[in-house]
């Protein structure tokens, strides 16, 4: 009998010890992010978050926040306060995430949630020997204490539990509070409020029997309302932790395991003699009268723990379901590898991510799972295995691979190994689609290369800085203008000292009143053309530029400065002035001639009479000539105002007012003068046609592509004989071969053709032989069309320099061009997915060589 009473006691006290032990078991989740972030820790809200003896966040749910982190190479900060503090601080962004947050309608307006990893029940807490309270109805008219801010006093305010409700900044003031006698019950959750009781040593303070069932709360991480990227990482963390047993770890850590010692036969030997035998005729009616009555309490509250497991059963199984639902939304998937048996366990998401059905494929075999990769990545993915189980270093990789049903993805491989006693024991990690990342990635990369591409083709100098004054980017055009020979020599440099620290008369220029910098201190662009800028060897020129603020996302975060050397300008601005006030002094000198002659014909009044007519007519045609030379003044300055205002205008404006003075002057002008007026005209025709030339570079560069199958054969034919004149096509030996189509814009197709047999005929116009040879070389994914001539050719170690803009290796009096012709036909090429090259010597022929993807046809060919 006292065996079994013994039994019996140890019997309850085990299952009373693992409902205590399960109830804090419930649910889990993950998080991961790459950067240091800060949390917010409450300090008496065991054994969840509380502070140890040196002042540390410590608790179940602290652990297991940092453990999700680990798992994802994440940092952590933790600020301890008080929970309305911390509470707001999140919703504020002060703080970005919050450990143990129970998910309600009111928090989920300005939170967001990951997965819940915890279910916790509420209880009403009373004072020992209270009576009058059976159930939640009776709390109607009682005084309930809570938390300020915690998720038990939204739900007694939501559910209007009862009339009188008061807040306290923390539990342990509210138990204390009740224990004194301020309230009739304060309504926490069970668990928590049972471990803070221990904790406080408070033994008059319990919990009632009955729960408040609509009182369950899911918890979870929190992070600040729209955080999205945040909360996937931490939902990708906690799938990993789950997947790897390091939750059930940290739980056995706080919770300890569900069973307890038994009671030796010694032991009870020694109670039998020492206790209950002397008592055992005294008390053995009342015993068993009270045991029974015990049993059926006790047989009622088993009845509703089972009730409760089979619930957490099936929150349980839920939770694995949205676990594999969290899985196929982020794409990724969790492993590992017993080391010791050699089997890997994969989660729901690996076989998403290989296309595979769980079932259908054993992956215990790590070299049949490299058969999906292609064979460039499988060596590294097993290279990468082997070496973390000989030294235990953790890898990471990126592989394409070809899943079972035939889709290509790119993605991120894992493998961190675990070490127990010195020793490798397990190896797990995680599996990343990052197919949309790569291709967005490869879409920025390739937009970024096409924005240099634009900003290095342009004539202008052009560079970004930030508001503190530093570089940021810069094109290849302001390099050279400022004298320097790569980047790294202007990027993160302050550009105003570098480059603009000095005014025109030598004197100081403080930042202060720099335009450049007004641009973002003032949110407007601004304008100067009456400036220098200073090169890298010291010297200095004269210089125009406009200066734009750049934004984001409505902050103005830096500004963009466009320059270029207006020294040619303002000279020619200065030989304008000059130019007007020689012919000012030629009127007063003229003027001053004829007042002369008028006082002369007053001496004599005969002559004056036989003069009259002609001093009339010479008056008027004075008159005449000053009105010609106002308005030619007037025309003069219109044309110095349109020389700095754009390229063209300017150009247009030399050529019209030097076609005046061919007019109207040209007999006053000596030889020398002749000449120099023919230079400027011969100039300004040919910087209009490189401007020309390079407004079709960059139309060539935006021009939108309308790809279709051209016929490669007949488009070469067909530009030769466009653009060849007779007396050319009877010189020159030109052999086209049978050409496969290509897949291109037949457009900017043309446009190559045209240009490289333009070059071929120029080139070999002084040459014996005049032969031009256009063929191709068939490869498994490309053609490669090649244009051949025996003409002058070029010096081969000058290649590189052959397709950048206004590149030549020939001079003008030998060959006329602006040298951006193959610098357009190398943009064609390139917007067609190809590359373009050239192979000469010098007088012995070009040959230029470019490749094409391969049409439908040409490939079954």
């Amino acid at each position: 009998m006292k065996y079994r009473i013994l039994l019996i006691l140890l019997f309850l006290f085990v299952i009373s010890f693992d409902s205590f032990a399960h109830q804090a078991e419930i649910d889990k989740k993950n998080t991961l992010t790459f950067d240091t972030i800060t949390i917010g820790s409450e300090p008496d809200y065991p054994p969840y978050c509380m502070i140890d003896e040196n002042g540390n966040a410590v608790g179940f749910s602290v652990d297991l926040f940092k453990a999700a982190a680990a798992a994802v190479d994440l940092k952590v900060n933790i600020k301890i306060g008080i929970w309305s503090k911390i509470k707001r601080d999140l919703a504020e962004g002060k703080l970005d995430a919050l450990p143990l947050v129970g998910r309600t309608p009111e928090r989920e307006k300005i939170f967001d949630f990951t997965m819940p990893y915890l279910s916790m029940h509420g209880a009403v807490f009373v004072r020992e020997g209270t009576k009058g309270i059976n159930s939640a109805e009776d709390l109607k008219n009682k005084e309930i204490a809570v938390m300020k801010g915690d998720n038990a006093e939204e739900f007694v305010r939501r559910e209007n539990i009862s009339n009188e409700i008061y807040t306290t900044k923390t539990f342990e003031e509210a138990f204390r509070n009740l224990a004194a006698g301020q309230y009739d019950a304060v309504i926490t959750h069970r668990v928590m409020g049972l471990h803070l009781l221990d904790k406080m040593g408070l033994d008059s303070v319990k919990p009632l029997d009955f729960q408040i069932q609509e009182f369950r709360q899911d918890f979870c991480f929190a992070v600040q309302e729209g955080n999205s990227t945040l909360l996937s990482r931490l939902n990708e963390g906690l799938s990993i932790i789950i997947a790897n047993d390091t939750y059930e770890k940290i739980r056995l850590k706080w919770f300890g395991p569900a069973a307890e010692e038994g009671v030796t036969a010694k032991d009870v030997a020694r109670i039998a003699v020492y206790v209950f035998i002397p008592l055992f005729l005294i008390m053995s009616v009342i015993w068993i009268i009270v045991l029974r009555k015990e049993v059926r309490r006790r047989t009622k509250s088993l009845k509703e723990e089972i009730s409760r497991h089979k619930n957490t059963l099936e929150q349980l199984r839920k939770q694995k379901l949205l676990l594999n639902e969290m899985e196929k939304i982020s794409k990724v998937g969790g492993w590992e590898y017993d080391v010791q048996t050699g089997t890997i366990n994969w989660t729901e998401g690996m076989y998403n991510i290989y296309g595979l059905r769980r079932g259908e494929y054993d992956p215990s075999d790590y070299k049949k799972n490299t058969d999906f990769y292609y064979p460039e990545y499988k060596k590294q993915i097993i290279q990468a295995f082997t070496n973390t189980l000989e030294t235990g270093k953790p890898y990471e990789l990126q592989a394409k691979l070809v899943s079972a049903d035939n889709e290509k993805k790119w993605v991120r491989l894992r493998g961190l190994p675990e070490i127990d006693n010195g020793r490798l024991v397990r190896v797990y990690g995680n599996l990343l689609d990052v197919t949309e990342m790569k291709l967005i990635n490869d879409e920025i990369k390739e937009r970024g290369e096409r924005i240099n591409l634009l900003l290095n083709s342009t004539a202008e100098g052009i560079y970004g800085i930030d508001l503190e004054g530093r570089c940021t980017f810069c094109n290849t055009s302001a390099l050279e203008l400022l004298g320097f020979d790569n980047k790294n020599q202007v990027i993160g440099k302050n550009m105003h000292e570098l480059a603009h620290h000095t005014r025109a008369d030598g004197s100081e220029y403080p930042e202060s009143e720099c335009k450049i910098f007004q641009a973002f201190k003032a949110g407007k662009g601004t304008h100067a053309d009456d400036e220098v800028m200073w090169k890298y060897d010291g010297t200095n020129f004269q210089v125009e530029y406009f200066s734009y603020p750049i934004r984001q996302d409505g902050e103005i975060i830096g500004c963009v400065v466009t320059f270029w050397d207006i020294t040619q300008r303002k000279e020619a601005e200065q030989e304008l002035r000059n130019l007007k006030d020689d012919l000012e002094r030629q009127v007063e000198e003229r003027t001053a001639e004829l007042k002369d002659k008028v006082e002369k014909l007053n001496k004599s009044q005969k002559a004056m009479l036989y003069m009259v007519e002609d001093l009339n007519s010479i008056t008027a045609e004075l008159q005449e000539e000053r009105r010609k030379l106002e308005l030619s003044n007037k025309e003069l300055e219109a044309f110095a105002y349109s020389v700095s205002h754009d390229l063209r205008a300017p150009l247009r404006a030399i050529n019209g007012f030097s076609g005046f003075l061919m007019e109207d002057y040209w007999d006053k002008l000596d030889e020398e003068g002749k000449r120099q007026l023919s230079v400027i005209r011969q100039n300004a025709e040919k910087m209009d046609a490189l401007i020309a030339d390079i407004l079709n570079l960059s139309r060539i560069s935006r021009a939108e592509m309308s790809f279709e199958e051209v016929d490669m054969y007949t488009l070469a034919k067909s530009k030769y004989d466009e653009i060849a004149t007779d007396e050319e096509k009877q010189e020159f030996v030109f052999n086209v071969s049978e050409l496969p189509p290509a897949v291109g814009d037949e457009n900017l197709l043309g446009q190559l053709w045209q240009n490289l047999i333009g070059n071929a005929l120029k080139y070999s116009s002084k040459s014996e032989n005049k032969r031009i040879e256009i063929g191709c070389r068939e490869n498994n994914d490309e053609v490669i069309y090649y244009i051949k001539d025996e003409g002058a050719g070029f010096n081969p170690k000058y290649k590189d320099k052959l397709f950048g803009v206004f590149q030549r290796l020939h001079k003008d009096n030998e060959f006329e061009g602006t040298g951006v012709g193959l610098a357009v036909v190398q943009r064609i090429v390139h917007r067609h997915g190809g590359e373009i090259w050239a192979e000469s010597e010098v007088n012995k022929g070009a040959a230029f060589y470019f490749s094409m993807r391969r049409s439908d046809k040409s490939s079954k060919s």
